[in-house]
């Protein structure tokens, strides 16, 4: 089982958790999806710790991908200390209007220094390049970039998404430079490209992207 937490706090991961339903979907791929609020989860005529749900889960072989959904109030409350992620994904976010609350600060000393992670998922803004981070977003430095996006009136939109680097996967692969498409409905082109890199890190084939794109519309 292959868990993976996604930062929720201010709506920014929506349109990615939505997007790796729609492929999981697609693939067979077993998905849980929660989004804890307190210490406990009750499962089979049990209240377990969110820890031991997760290890409950593993055991049980019947979830292939556990995603987490990450808010604020849960991890000042520390729900998530003891889990052992492999992927987390942050998105950068700053609101103007209300300075006391910056996001990227905030995430940068609460997730990447307390949580178990074997990889991070980080926007190039982060300018982080300590070991186990991935970086995703426009820049042509990042691991995994965009290249160009393009929005239907429809509300379909259209990314090319670029692998920069070899990036070792959950798999045992490695990927290789390439460039291949990805559609969805999504608010923020960063969120469809952030929820592209999770598969990518998950293990996925490019040349499924590239030959059998379609599959990713969520349309």
């Amino acid at each position: 089982m292959i868990t993976v937490g996604v930062d929720n706090t201010l709506d920014m991961g929506k349109d990615t958790i939505d997007y790796m339903y729609a492929v999981s979907k697609n693939h067979g791929i077993r998905m849980q999806h929660i989004a804890p609020h307190k210490p406990t989860i009750y499962k089979s005529n049990k209240i377990l710790s969110l820890k031991n749900y997760v290890d409950c889960l593993d055991k049980e072989e019947e979830v292939d991908l556990l995603l987490i959904e990450f808010k604020k109030n849960s991890i000042e409350n520390d729900l998530y200390r003891n889990i052992c992620f492999d992927i987390i994904v942050l998105f950068d976010y700053f609101l103007a209007a209300k300075p006391f609350i910056n996001h990227k600060v905030y995430f940068e000393h609460k997730i990447l220094k307390q949580f178990k992670c074997k990889c991070y998922l980080i926007p190039d803004t982060y300018n982080i390049k300590a070991k186990g981070c991935i970086t995703y977003g426009w820049h042509k430095d990042a691991d995994i970039s965009l290249s160009s996006a393009e929005t239907d009136p429809e509300g379909n939109t259209k990314i090319q998404c670029c692998i920069q680097t070899s990036i070792p996967t959950r798999r045992g692969t490695f990927t290789t430079p390439i460039e291949f498409p990805v559609f969805g409905k999504i608010r923020y082109t960063e969120e469809l490209l952030a929820g592209a890199a999770i598969f990518i890190i998950y293990g996925f084939d490019t040349d499924t992207f590239v030959q059998e794109n379609n599959i990713y519309n969520m349309v």
